[in-house]
């Protein structure tokens, strides 16, 4: 039997939502301020892998109404580094609401410096929702639970 998922619940998993990306490319930047109107960043930091296209970077901000309707996207997004894990094969983005993102890389080859930590980057891919446990799992539904 499926579990019954209100409304509010769903609401709570949209912003909730952990993104999963299958990175291409990587460009640490040291700001993000798009000119008035524009969404296009200009790139000055270290770049790795491929060349990011710029002009089509979106703000992680941004995410939430994109993926409203959608299951994934294909996109550049610029974020904030919040962790870079210790073997440097993954980090960790911020959103719009300090919530951390985890970046996953579909090839493992990069090994991202500790200092990427609170600067801005460009990551291009495949960004999709993913369901935790808890999120899928009705508030109230204590099963095995004697309380």
């Amino acid at each position: 039997m499926l579990a019954h998922i209100d409304l509010k619940i769903m609401k709570k998993a949209i912003f909730s939502i952990a993104v999963i990306f299958s990175a291409l490319t990587v460009s640490a930047q040291t700001s993000t301020k798009p000119q008035a109107g524009a969404q296009s960043i200009a790139p000055k930091g270290k770049i790795y892998g491929e060349k990011v296209d710029v002009k089509t970077a979106h703000p992680i901000g941004d995410l939430a109404k994109y993926m409203a309707t959608r299951p994934s996207i294909t996109t550049t997004i610029s974020a904030k580094v919040a962790e870079v894990m210790k073997n440097g094969e993954s980090l960790t983005v911020k959103d719009n609401t300090g919530k951390t993102v985890p970046v996953h890389f579909a090839k493992i080859g990069y090994k991202f410096p500790q200092d990427l930590v609170g600067k801005t980057i460009l990551i291009d891919g495949v960004i999709s929702k993913q369901m935790t446990s808890t999120e899928s799992t009705p508030q109230g539904n204590n099963k095995g639970s004697n309380t």
